[in-house]
């Protein structure tokens, strides 16, 4: 049992859910970019990169936990500028596309 009141514990669950959104997907807008690459490497050297900062962010987490949750939060940004940022090309990619017509 936790010795966290009820509220505190929805409140840490409902914050972690919310990393977790949006980690997951600025994953998906990080391959959403990487994905029409020609070049086959793009999505190995992408998933090698991924793997390795979790790694070191759960090693760093462990020593200095307060730079850690700087960096996380720094990311968490960077993961809301891509979201949008492929929203919007999505949003521009079918511009006018409701008004073809197709025969």
């Amino acid at each position: 049992t936790s010795n966290l009141p009820l509220w505190e514990q929805i409140t840490a669950a409902v914050v972690g859910g919310a990393i977790a959104l949006a980690a997951h997907g600025g994953k998906v807008a990080a391959r959403a970019v990487v994905t029409p690459s020609p070049e086959p490497f793009s999505n190995s050297a992408l998933s090698l990169a991924e793997d390795a900062f979790v790694v070191f962010l759960v090693w760093f987490a462990s020593k200095h936990p307060y730079w850690s949750a700087a960096m996380v939060a720094v990311c968490l940004l960077v993961i809301i500028v891509l979201i949008r940022w492929v929203v919007r090309a999505m949003k521009n990619l079918f511009v006018g596309a409701e008004h073809v017509v197709v025969h």
